[in-house]
Protein backbone atom coordinates (compact mmCIF):
# COMPACT_ATOMS: atom_id res chain seq x y z
CA UNK A 1 0.00 0.00 0.00
CA UNK A 2 1.32 3.14 -1.46
CA UNK A 3 2.03 6.03 1.79
CA UNK A 4 -0.93 8.26 0.65
CA UNK A 5 -3.23 5.73 0.53
CA UNK A 6 -2.49 4.71 3.97
CA UNK A 7 -2.95 8.17 5.58
CA UNK A 8 -6.42 8.25 3.62
CA UNK A 9 -7.41 5.05 4.85
CA UNK A 10 -6.19 6.00 8.44
CA UNK A 11 -8.26 9.69 7.82
CA UNK A 12 -11.38 7.95 7.13
CA UNK A 13 -11.31 4.20 8.45
CA UNK A 14 -10.63 5.57 11.80
CA UNK A 15 -13.48 8.75 12.75
CA UNK A 16 -11.90 9.76 16.03
CA UNK A 17 -8.12 9.74 15.03
CA UNK A 18 -9.52 11.72 11.95
CA UNK A 19 -11.46 14.41 14.38
CA UNK A 20 -8.20 14.49 16.29
CA UNK A 21 -6.13 15.57 14.02
CA UNK A 22 -8.42 18.10 12.48
CA UNK A 23 -8.74 19.29 15.77
CA UNK A 24 -4.26 19.67 15.72
CA UNK A 25 -4.64 20.99 12.40
CA UNK A 26 -6.85 24.22 13.75
CA UNK A 27 -4.80 24.46 16.94
CA UNK A 28 -1.82 24.63 14.96
CA UNK A 29 -2.41 26.81 12.07
CA UNK A 30 -4.29 29.17 15.38
CA UNK A 31 -0.85 29.25 17.07
CA UNK A 32 1.34 30.16 14.13
CA UNK A 33 -0.85 33.09 13.26
CA UNK A 34 -0.57 33.83 16.96
CA UNK A 35 3.44 33.80 16.66
CA UNK A 36 3.58 35.85 13.69
CA UNK A 37 1.64 38.70 14.85
CA UNK A 38 3.00 38.93 17.87
CA UNK A 39 0.36 40.03 20.43
CA UNK A 40 2.92 41.61 22.99
CA UNK A 41 2.74 44.64 24.11
CA UNK A 42 1.20 46.58 27.26
CA UNK A 43 -1.29 49.08 25.92
CA UNK A 44 -5.36 48.90 25.26
CA UNK A 45 -6.83 48.65 22.16
CA UNK A 46 -9.85 50.20 21.39
CA UNK A 47 -12.52 49.84 24.37
CA UNK A 48 -10.82 47.46 25.93
CA UNK A 49 -9.22 50.05 27.99
CA UNK A 50 -12.54 50.20 30.12
CA UNK A 51 -12.61 46.48 30.48
CA UNK A 52 -8.79 46.63 31.73
CA UNK A 53 -9.46 49.12 34.39
CA UNK A 54 -12.23 46.64 35.86
CA UNK A 55 -9.80 43.90 35.90
CA UNK A 56 -7.09 45.86 37.68
CA UNK A 57 -9.62 46.85 40.76
CA UNK A 58 -10.34 43.05 41.08
CA UNK A 59 -6.66 42.55 41.01
CA UNK A 60 -5.47 45.47 43.33
CA UNK A 61 -8.60 45.73 45.57
CA UNK A 62 -10.42 42.55 45.44
CA UNK A 63 -13.26 43.76 44.27
CA UNK A 64 -15.34 43.94 40.74
CA UNK A 65 -15.30 47.44 39.78
CA UNK A 66 -16.77 49.53 36.65
CA UNK A 67 -15.27 52.88 36.92
CA UNK A 68 -16.56 54.12 33.28
CA UNK A 69 -20.08 52.74 32.16
CA UNK A 70 -20.09 49.81 29.16
CA UNK A 71 -22.63 47.96 26.76
CA UNK A 72 -21.17 44.82 27.76
CA UNK A 73 -21.95 43.22 30.99
CA UNK A 74 -18.22 42.02 31.33
CA UNK A 75 -18.34 40.36 34.78
CA UNK A 76 -17.26 37.21 33.56
CA UNK A 77 -14.82 38.00 31.43
CA UNK A 78 -13.39 40.56 33.98
CA UNK A 79 -12.49 37.02 36.44
CA UNK A 80 -11.00 35.44 33.60
CA UNK A 81 -8.90 38.08 32.44
CA UNK A 82 -7.50 38.40 36.56
CA UNK A 83 -6.62 34.71 36.10
CA UNK A 84 -4.01 34.93 33.62
CA UNK A 85 -2.82 38.11 35.30
CA UNK A 86 -2.28 36.19 38.42
CA UNK A 87 1.73 34.58 37.47
CA UNK A 88 3.04 38.02 36.39
CA UNK A 89 0.39 41.05 37.65
CA UNK A 90 -1.55 43.00 35.42
CA UNK A 91 -0.66 43.57 31.71
CA UNK A 92 -2.70 43.97 28.55
CA UNK A 93 -0.65 41.28 26.91
CA UNK A 94 -2.07 38.79 29.64
CA UNK A 95 -5.20 39.95 28.88
CA UNK A 96 -4.87 39.58 25.12
CA UNK A 97 -3.22 35.93 25.63
CA UNK A 98 -6.87 35.30 27.73
CA UNK A 99 -8.88 36.04 24.51
CA UNK A 100 -6.69 34.14 22.27
CA UNK A 101 -7.07 31.32 24.16
CA UNK A 102 -11.04 31.28 24.14
CA UNK A 103 -11.19 32.28 20.59
CA UNK A 104 -8.91 28.82 20.19
CA UNK A 105 -11.67 27.18 21.79
CA UNK A 106 -14.09 29.01 20.04
CA UNK A 107 -12.93 28.05 16.61
CA UNK A 108 -12.76 24.09 17.76
CA UNK A 109 -16.24 24.53 18.96
CA UNK A 110 -17.00 25.29 15.58
CA UNK A 111 -15.28 22.38 14.13
CA UNK A 112 -17.55 20.40 16.96
CA UNK A 113 -20.53 22.11 16.30
CA UNK A 114 -20.75 21.44 12.52
CA UNK A 115 -19.72 17.86 13.12
CA UNK A 116 -22.89 17.80 15.43
CA UNK A 117 -24.79 18.95 12.90
CA UNK A 118 -24.03 15.69 10.83
CA UNK A 119 -21.25 17.92 8.36
CA UNK A 120 -18.50 15.67 7.08
CA UNK A 121 -14.72 16.06 8.70
CA UNK A 122 -13.41 18.15 5.22
CA UNK A 123 -16.98 20.85 5.62
CA UNK A 124 -16.24 20.98 9.21
CA UNK A 125 -12.71 21.87 9.42
CA UNK A 126 -13.33 24.40 6.54
CA UNK A 127 -15.99 26.08 8.68
CA UNK A 128 -13.39 26.29 12.06
CA UNK A 129 -10.78 27.25 9.40
CA UNK A 130 -12.67 30.11 7.87
CA UNK A 131 -13.79 31.16 11.63
CA UNK A 132 -9.43 31.32 12.26
CA UNK A 133 -8.49 33.63 9.13
CA UNK A 134 -11.73 35.42 9.85
CA UNK A 135 -10.07 39.28 10.07
CA UNK A 136 -12.85 40.49 12.67
CA UNK A 137 -12.02 37.42 14.94
CA UNK A 138 -8.87 36.78 14.78
CA UNK A 139 -8.23 40.63 15.21
CA UNK A 140 -10.12 40.89 18.25
CA UNK A 141 -8.81 37.67 19.93
CA UNK A 142 -5.56 40.17 19.89
CA UNK A 143 -7.63 42.02 22.20
CA UNK A 144 -9.64 42.06 25.56
CA UNK A 145 -12.87 43.04 24.05
CA UNK A 146 -15.84 41.34 24.51
CA UNK A 147 -16.99 39.84 20.90
CA UNK A 148 -14.55 36.64 20.98
CA UNK A 149 -15.62 35.73 23.83
CA UNK A 150 -19.20 35.46 23.85
CA UNK A 151 -18.81 33.98 19.98
CA UNK A 152 -16.92 31.21 21.54
CA UNK A 153 -19.32 31.05 24.43
CA UNK A 154 -22.08 31.27 22.19
CA UNK A 155 -20.64 28.64 20.17
CA UNK A 156 -20.12 26.11 23.20
CA UNK A 157 -23.58 26.60 24.39
CA UNK A 158 -25.28 25.42 20.72
CA UNK A 159 -23.12 22.75 21.25
CA UNK A 160 -24.17 20.95 24.10
CA UNK A 161 -27.91 22.41 23.73
CA UNK A 162 -28.11 20.72 20.52
CA UNK A 163 -26.05 17.56 21.74
CA UNK A 164 -28.78 17.42 24.84
CA UNK A 165 -31.91 17.85 22.63
CA UNK A 166 -30.86 15.29 20.36
CA UNK A 167 -29.74 12.77 22.89
CA UNK A 168 -32.34 13.49 25.29
CA UNK A 169 -29.12 14.29 28.19
CA UNK A 170 -30.45 16.60 30.94
CA UNK A 171 -26.83 17.03 32.12
CA UNK A 172 -26.09 18.46 28.56
CA UNK A 173 -28.81 20.55 28.58
CA UNK A 174 -27.90 22.29 31.51
CA UNK A 175 -24.33 22.40 30.95
CA UNK A 176 -25.55 24.55 27.83
CA UNK A 177 -27.54 26.33 29.89
CA UNK A 178 -25.17 27.54 32.27
CA UNK A 179 -22.70 28.50 29.64
CA UNK A 180 -25.73 30.75 28.36
CA UNK A 181 -25.94 32.22 31.83
CA UNK A 182 -22.08 32.90 32.28
CA UNK A 183 -22.00 34.48 28.56
CA UNK A 184 -24.73 36.68 29.67
CA UNK A 185 -22.49 37.99 32.21
CA UNK A 186 -20.42 39.16 29.09
CA UNK A 187 -22.78 40.11 26.29
CA UNK A 188 -26.29 40.63 27.36
CA UNK A 189 -27.23 39.37 23.92
CA UNK A 190 -26.84 35.82 24.63
CA UNK A 191 -30.08 36.51 26.12
CA UNK A 192 -30.83 35.79 22.03
CA UNK A 193 -29.73 32.25 22.44
CA UNK A 194 -32.03 31.79 25.81
CA UNK A 195 -35.57 32.61 23.54
CA UNK A 196 -34.22 30.64 20.47
CA UNK A 197 -33.38 27.08 22.42
CA UNK A 198 -37.12 28.14 24.47
CA UNK A 199 -38.96 27.67 21.48
CA UNK A 200 -37.01 24.84 20.08
CA UNK A 201 -37.47 22.93 23.21
CA UNK A 202 -41.33 23.71 23.18
CA UNK A 203 -41.69 22.65 19.86
CA UNK A 204 -39.42 19.60 20.24
CA UNK A 205 -41.69 18.63 23.34
CA UNK A 206 -45.01 19.19 21.63
CA UNK A 207 -45.69 22.48 23.44
CA UNK A 208 -46.85 20.37 26.49
CA UNK A 209 -47.69 22.84 29.24
CA UNK A 210 -45.24 21.53 31.18
CA UNK A 211 -42.12 21.86 28.88
CA UNK A 212 -43.55 25.27 28.10
CA UNK A 213 -43.46 26.32 31.27
CA UNK A 214 -39.85 25.04 31.32
CA UNK A 215 -39.12 27.10 28.53
CA UNK A 216 -40.78 30.64 29.85
CA UNK A 217 -38.84 29.49 33.41
CA UNK A 218 -35.58 28.82 31.47
CA UNK A 219 -35.86 32.46 29.48
CA UNK A 220 -37.30 34.58 31.98
CA UNK A 221 -34.22 33.65 34.47
CA UNK A 222 -31.72 34.50 32.09
CA UNK A 223 -33.50 38.40 31.65
CA UNK A 224 -33.79 38.44 35.19
CA UNK A 225 -30.06 37.81 35.51
CA UNK A 226 -29.40 40.84 33.22
CA UNK A 227 -31.21 42.68 35.13
CA UNK A 228 -30.54 41.84 39.16
CA UNK A 229 -27.24 42.31 37.24
CA UNK A 230 -27.05 45.86 36.21
CA UNK A 231 -29.05 46.74 39.27
CA UNK A 232 -26.05 45.68 41.86
CA UNK A 233 -23.91 47.41 39.39
CA UNK A 234 -25.79 50.87 39.97
CA UNK A 235 -26.71 49.92 43.74
CA UNK A 236 -23.39 49.65 44.96
CA UNK A 237 -21.63 52.20 43.11
CA UNK A 238 -19.81 50.00 40.98
CA UNK A 239 -20.52 51.71 37.88
CA UNK A 240 -21.59 55.32 37.80
CA UNK A 241 -25.23 55.98 36.25
CA UNK A 242 -25.52 58.75 33.50
CA UNK A 243 -28.96 59.81 32.53
CA UNK A 244 -27.70 61.23 29.38
CA UNK A 245 -26.79 57.07 28.02
CA UNK A 246 -29.68 55.59 29.58
CA UNK A 247 -32.01 57.90 27.74
CA UNK A 248 -30.12 57.53 24.21
CA UNK A 249 -30.27 54.00 24.61
CA UNK A 250 -33.73 53.80 24.90
CA UNK A 251 -34.38 56.04 21.89
CA UNK A 252 -31.91 54.23 19.94
CA UNK A 253 -34.76 51.83 18.65
CA UNK A 254 -37.15 54.45 17.28
CA UNK A 255 -34.02 56.36 15.64
CA UNK A 256 -32.49 53.77 13.97
CA UNK A 257 -35.81 50.52 13.19
CA UNK A 258 -36.07 52.22 9.59
CA UNK A 259 -32.03 51.18 8.80
CA UNK A 260 -32.64 47.76 8.30
CA UNK A 261 -30.34 48.04 5.07
CA UNK A 262 -27.86 46.82 7.67
CA UNK A 263 -29.58 43.23 8.08
CA UNK A 264 -28.44 42.97 4.07
CA UNK A 265 -25.00 44.63 4.49
CA UNK A 266 -24.53 41.82 7.60
CA UNK A 267 -25.66 39.63 5.32
CA UNK A 268 -22.69 40.76 2.67
CA UNK A 269 -19.95 40.63 5.46
CA UNK A 270 -21.54 36.65 6.33
CA UNK A 271 -21.84 35.28 2.69
CA UNK A 272 -17.95 37.14 1.57
CA UNK A 273 -16.62 35.39 5.28
CA UNK A 274 -18.09 32.15 4.32
CA UNK A 275 -18.40 32.20 0.85
CA UNK A 276 -16.76 28.87 0.63
CA UNK A 277 -19.04 26.72 2.15
CA UNK A 278 -21.92 28.27 0.50
CA UNK A 279 -20.35 27.79 -2.74
CA UNK A 280 -19.94 24.18 -1.71
CA UNK A 281 -23.65 23.58 -0.97
CA UNK A 282 -24.83 25.77 -3.98
CA UNK A 283 -22.45 23.59 -6.48
CA UNK A 284 -24.32 20.60 -5.17
CA UNK A 285 -27.74 22.07 -5.40
CA UNK A 286 -27.59 23.08 -9.04
CA UNK A 287 -26.35 19.24 -10.17
CA UNK A 288 -29.92 18.06 -7.92
CA UNK A 289 -32.40 21.07 -9.74
CA UNK A 290 -33.81 20.72 -13.42
CA UNK A 291 -32.87 22.99 -15.65
CA UNK A 292 -35.78 24.93 -15.85
CA UNK A 293 -34.70 25.62 -11.80
CA UNK A 294 -31.09 26.00 -12.75
CA UNK A 295 -31.77 29.09 -15.21
CA UNK A 296 -34.47 30.71 -12.63
CA UNK A 297 -31.88 30.46 -9.96
CA UNK A 298 -29.27 31.87 -12.24
CA UNK A 299 -30.83 34.44 -13.62
CA UNK A 300 -32.73 35.09 -9.80
CA UNK A 301 -29.25 35.49 -8.47
CA UNK A 302 -27.81 37.76 -11.50
CA UNK A 303 -30.65 40.51 -11.21
CA UNK A 304 -29.82 40.88 -7.58
CA UNK A 305 -26.58 40.92 -7.91
CA UNK A 306 -26.57 43.58 -10.58
CA UNK A 307 -29.32 45.79 -8.26
CA UNK A 308 -27.73 45.57 -4.74
CA UNK A 309 -23.94 45.84 -6.31
CA UNK A 310 -25.40 48.80 -8.10
CA UNK A 311 -26.89 50.05 -5.10
CA UNK A 312 -23.76 49.46 -2.86
CA UNK A 313 -21.31 51.24 -5.20
CA UNK A 314 -23.84 54.18 -6.26
CA UNK A 315 -23.66 54.73 -2.17
CA UNK A 316 -20.38 53.96 -1.78
CA UNK A 317 -21.11 51.09 0.86
CA UNK A 318 -18.21 48.49 -0.96
CA UNK A 319 -16.91 46.65 1.84
CA UNK A 320 -15.70 47.50 4.26
CA UNK A 321 -18.54 50.24 4.70
CA UNK A 322 -20.15 49.28 8.42
CA UNK A 323 -16.71 49.98 10.21
CA UNK A 324 -15.32 50.11 13.86
CA UNK A 325 -12.79 47.26 13.02
CA UNK A 326 -12.59 46.28 9.81
CA UNK A 327 -10.90 49.59 7.38
CA UNK A 328 -9.79 49.65 3.58
CA UNK A 329 -6.07 49.49 5.11
CA UNK A 330 -6.89 46.37 7.18
CA UNK A 331 -7.86 46.67 10.50
CA UNK A 332 -8.97 49.27 13.18
CA UNK A 333 -9.95 51.76 14.17
CA UNK A 334 -7.22 54.49 14.63
CA UNK A 335 -8.07 56.35 17.59
CA UNK A 336 -6.37 59.35 16.91
CA UNK A 337 -7.38 62.96 16.70
CA UNK A 338 -6.25 63.02 12.65
CA UNK A 339 -7.23 59.94 11.50
CA UNK A 340 -10.74 59.67 13.45
CA UNK A 341 -12.13 62.79 13.85
CA UNK A 342 -10.42 65.43 11.47
CA UNK A 343 -10.14 61.94 8.43
CA UNK A 344 -6.99 63.09 7.60
CA UNK A 345 -3.46 61.22 7.47
CA UNK A 346 -5.21 58.25 6.77
CA UNK A 347 -3.24 55.13 4.48
CA UNK A 348 -3.88 55.86 0.60
CA UNK A 349 -6.97 54.24 -0.60
CA UNK A 350 -4.62 52.61 -3.91
CA UNK A 351 -6.02 51.18 -7.06
CA UNK A 352 -5.26 48.07 -5.83
CA UNK A 353 -7.03 47.78 -2.74
CA UNK A 354 -10.02 49.60 -4.48
CA UNK A 355 -9.86 46.71 -6.68
CA UNK A 356 -9.60 44.00 -3.96
CA UNK A 357 -12.38 45.21 -1.71
CA UNK A 358 -14.40 45.39 -5.19
CA UNK A 359 -13.98 41.83 -5.88
CA UNK A 360 -14.20 41.17 -1.61
CA UNK A 361 -17.79 42.83 -1.86
CA UNK A 362 -18.87 41.37 -4.84
CA UNK A 363 -18.16 37.79 -3.62
CA UNK A 364 -20.21 39.19 -0.55
CA UNK A 365 -22.91 39.85 -2.51
CA UNK A 366 -23.41 36.47 -3.88
CA UNK A 367 -22.79 34.89 -0.87
CA UNK A 368 -25.74 37.25 0.53
CA UNK A 369 -28.43 36.15 -2.43
CA UNK A 370 -27.52 32.49 -1.13
CA UNK A 371 -27.95 33.17 2.32
CA UNK A 372 -31.66 34.63 1.69
CA UNK A 373 -32.12 31.75 -0.47
CA UNK A 374 -31.13 28.77 2.37
CA UNK A 375 -33.06 30.60 4.58
CA UNK A 376 -36.24 31.01 2.93
CA UNK A 377 -35.42 27.21 1.80
CA UNK A 378 -34.97 26.18 5.50
CA UNK A 379 -38.30 28.08 6.97
CA UNK A 380 -40.23 26.06 3.96
CA UNK A 381 -38.63 22.77 4.95
CA UNK A 382 -39.45 23.02 8.76
CA UNK A 383 -43.48 23.26 8.18
CA UNK A 384 -42.94 19.72 6.71
CA UNK A 385 -40.69 18.16 8.51
CA UNK A 386 -41.77 15.93 11.49
CA UNK A 387 -38.28 16.94 13.95
CA UNK A 388 -38.25 20.69 13.84
CA UNK A 389 -36.74 21.61 16.77
CA UNK A 390 -33.06 21.84 15.11
CA UNK A 391 -34.38 24.42 12.71
CA UNK A 392 -36.24 26.44 15.28
CA UNK A 393 -33.38 26.47 17.32
CA UNK A 394 -30.96 27.89 14.47
CA UNK A 395 -33.53 29.79 12.72
CA UNK A 396 -34.48 31.70 15.11
CA UNK A 397 -31.34 32.47 16.95
CA UNK A 398 -30.27 34.06 12.99
CA UNK A 399 -33.42 36.06 12.88
CA UNK A 400 -33.95 37.57 15.67
CA UNK A 401 -30.47 38.61 16.13
CA UNK A 402 -30.74 40.40 12.82
CA UNK A 403 -33.76 42.21 13.94
CA UNK A 404 -31.66 44.03 16.60
CA UNK A 405 -29.69 45.16 13.40
CA UNK A 406 -32.47 46.66 12.33
CA UNK A 407 -33.54 48.14 15.54
CA UNK A 408 -29.42 49.50 16.76
CA UNK A 409 -26.84 50.31 14.70
CA UNK A 410 -24.34 47.32 14.26
CA UNK A 411 -20.71 47.40 14.40
CA UNK A 412 -19.25 44.77 11.96
CA UNK A 413 -17.47 43.05 14.46
CA UNK A 414 -21.16 42.26 15.85
CA UNK A 415 -21.92 39.88 12.42
CA UNK A 416 -19.30 37.35 14.06
CA UNK A 417 -22.25 35.86 16.35
CA UNK A 418 -24.03 35.03 12.76
CA UNK A 419 -21.11 33.20 11.32
CA UNK A 420 -21.02 29.78 13.00
CA UNK A 421 -24.86 29.70 12.97
CA UNK A 422 -25.63 30.14 9.13
CA UNK A 423 -23.16 27.56 8.72
CA UNK A 424 -25.40 25.26 10.20
CA UNK A 425 -28.19 26.53 8.64
CA UNK A 426 -26.28 25.21 5.06
CA UNK A 427 -25.63 22.47 6.88
CA UNK A 428 -29.40 21.44 8.04
CA UNK A 429 -30.60 22.98 4.92
CA UNK A 430 -28.80 20.50 2.63
CA UNK A 431 -29.21 16.71 2.44
CA UNK A 432 -25.43 15.04 3.41
CA UNK A 433 -22.32 15.73 1.68
CA UNK A 434 -19.87 12.89 1.29
CA UNK A 435 -16.22 14.41 1.54
CA UNK A 436 -15.56 12.70 -1.48
CA UNK A 437 -17.98 14.62 -3.90
CA UNK A 438 -16.67 17.84 -2.91
CA UNK A 439 -15.43 18.81 -6.44
CA UNK A 440 -11.14 19.97 -7.16
CA UNK A 441 -11.99 23.36 -8.22
CA UNK A 442 -14.62 23.83 -5.59
CA UNK A 443 -11.54 22.72 -3.13
CA UNK A 444 -9.35 24.82 -4.92
CA UNK A 445 -12.03 28.00 -4.06
CA UNK A 446 -12.06 26.93 -0.79
CA UNK A 447 -8.43 26.84 -0.34
CA UNK A 448 -7.39 30.02 -1.93
CA UNK A 449 -9.96 31.88 -0.25
CA UNK A 450 -8.36 30.57 3.27
CA UNK A 451 -5.19 31.50 2.14
CA UNK A 452 -6.38 34.95 0.96
CA UNK A 453 -8.23 35.35 3.74
CA UNK A 454 -5.44 34.79 6.16
CA UNK A 455 -2.93 36.61 4.64
CA UNK A 456 -4.99 39.47 4.82
CA UNK A 457 -5.99 39.17 8.57
CA UNK A 458 -2.20 38.11 9.55
CA UNK A 459 -0.72 41.13 7.51
CA UNK A 460 -3.75 43.48 9.35
CA UNK A 461 -3.25 42.40 12.77
CA UNK A 462 0.20 42.55 12.81
CA UNK A 463 0.08 46.13 11.19
CA UNK A 464 -2.93 47.60 14.19
CA UNK A 465 -0.06 45.99 16.39
CA UNK A 466 2.39 47.43 15.35
CA UNK A 467 1.42 50.78 14.71
CA UNK A 468 -0.35 50.47 18.47
CA UNK A 469 2.85 49.55 19.75
CA UNK A 470 4.86 51.82 18.04
CA UNK A 471 1.97 54.75 19.38
CA UNK A 472 2.28 53.44 22.98
CA UNK A 473 6.50 53.54 22.72
CA UNK A 474 6.49 57.42 21.91
CA UNK A 475 4.06 58.32 24.91
CA UNK A 476 5.86 56.50 27.29
CA UNK A 477 9.25 58.44 26.36
CA UNK A 478 7.03 61.55 26.11
CA UNK A 479 5.92 60.90 29.87
CA UNK A 480 9.55 59.87 31.10
CA UNK A 481 10.64 63.00 29.96
CA UNK A 482 8.13 64.79 32.18
CA UNK A 483 5.34 65.21 30.54
CA UNK A 484 2.22 64.51 32.08
CA UNK A 485 -0.84 62.88 30.43
CA UNK A 486 -2.93 65.89 31.04
CA UNK A 487 -0.50 67.76 28.62
CA UNK A 488 -1.38 65.13 26.04
CA UNK A 489 -3.68 64.16 23.15
CA UNK A 490 -2.39 60.72 23.15
CA UNK A 491 -5.75 59.02 21.15
CA UNK A 492 -9.33 57.31 22.59
CA UNK A 493 -7.23 54.78 24.42
CA UNK A 494 -4.34 56.75 26.25
CA UNK A 495 -6.81 59.42 27.48
CA UNK A 496 -9.47 57.11 28.37
CA UNK A 497 -7.00 55.32 30.48
CA UNK A 498 -5.15 57.56 32.16
CA UNK A 499 -7.87 60.71 32.25
CA UNK A 500 -11.36 59.29 31.83
CA UNK A 501 -13.89 61.17 34.09
CA UNK A 502 -17.57 60.83 34.20
CA UNK A 503 -17.76 64.46 34.96
CA UNK A 504 -15.88 65.50 31.74
CA UNK A 505 -16.80 67.87 29.45
CA UNK A 506 -15.74 67.79 25.65
CA UNK A 507 -14.13 71.39 24.84
CA UNK A 508 -14.53 73.13 21.56
CA UNK A 509 -11.67 72.45 18.86
CA UNK A 510 -10.14 69.17 21.19
CA UNK A 511 -10.84 65.61 20.52
CA UNK A 512 -13.46 64.19 22.50
CA UNK A 513 -11.57 61.73 24.76
CA UNK A 514 -10.61 63.51 27.70
CA UNK A 515 -8.25 65.77 26.78
CA UNK A 516 -7.30 68.99 29.13
CA UNK A 517 -4.43 70.57 27.53
CA UNK A 518 -3.29 69.34 23.57
CA UNK A 519 -0.01 70.96 24.49
CA UNK A 520 1.64 67.39 22.78
CA UNK A 521 -0.41 65.50 20.02
CA UNK A 522 0.04 61.90 19.09
CA UNK A 523 -0.93 61.83 14.92
CA UNK A 524 -0.14 59.81 11.96
CA UNK A 525 0.85 62.91 9.90
CA UNK A 526 1.82 66.71 10.59
CA UNK A 527 -0.88 68.71 11.64
CA UNK A 528 -1.76 72.96 11.26
CA UNK A 529 -0.71 74.63 14.38
CA UNK A 530 2.08 72.06 15.43
CA UNK A 531 5.56 71.09 15.00
CA UNK A 532 7.18 67.83 14.99
CA UNK A 533 9.00 66.74 18.00
CA UNK A 534 10.36 63.30 16.81
CA UNK A 535 8.83 60.46 14.30
CA UNK A 536 8.59 56.85 15.44
CA UNK A 537 8.65 54.41 11.79
CA UNK A 538 7.25 51.23 11.94
CA UNK A 539 6.48 49.00 9.09
CA UNK A 540 3.19 47.86 7.57
CA UNK A 541 3.13 44.18 6.11
CA UNK A 542 -0.42 44.74 4.15
CA UNK A 543 0.50 48.12 2.37
CA UNK A 544 3.87 46.85 2.16
CA UNK A 545 5.47 50.49 3.10
CA UNK A 546 7.19 52.08 6.27
CA UNK A 547 4.86 54.36 7.80
CA UNK A 548 5.26 57.06 11.53
CA UNK A 549 4.05 57.83 14.49
CA UNK A 550 4.35 61.65 14.97
CA UNK A 551 4.72 63.45 18.48
CA UNK A 552 3.51 66.97 17.69
CA UNK A 553 4.31 70.05 20.17
CA UNK A 554 1.83 72.55 19.51
CA UNK A 555 3.39 76.13 18.16
CA UNK A 556 3.35 79.13 20.83
CA UNK A 557 1.94 82.12 19.46
CA UNK A 558 4.38 85.30 19.72
CA UNK A 559 2.79 87.95 21.76
CA UNK A 560 5.86 90.13 22.01
CA UNK A 561 6.03 91.36 18.39
CA UNK A 562 9.14 89.69 18.21
CA UNK A 563 11.12 91.04 20.86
Amino acid sequence: MKKTNLLSWLYFSHPKKADIVNILIIIAIWTVMVIVVNPLGDFPLNDDWVYGLAVKSILEKGDFRFPSPAHANLFFQAFWGALFCLPFGFSFTALRFSTLTLGLIGAIGTYGLLREVNANRKISLLGALLVVVNPLYFGLANSFMTDVPFVALSILSFYFLIRGLKRESIGEIILGLCLVYINILIRQYAIVILLSFALAYAVKKRFKLKFLFASFVIFSLGVLLHIFYQKWLYSTGRTPVIAENLFRDASSIRLHFHKGRFIVISLVYIGCFISPIIAIFFVKKLKEISRRQKTITIFSMSSFFVVMMGGLIWQRRTMPSTGNVLRYFGLGPLNLRDTSILKVNLPYYSLGLQVFWFIVTAIGVLGAFLLLYYLCLTIIKTFSQSEKWLNVLILSAILIYLFLFGVRYPFDRHFLFLLPLFMVLLVISNNYINEQDIGKKITAFALTMIFIWGGFTIAATHDYLAWNRTRWQALNDLMEQGVTPEYIDGGYEFNGWYLNDMKYEPQRGKSYWWVNRDDYMISSGLLKGYQEVKRYPFTRWLLLKQDNVFVLHRITEDKTNGN
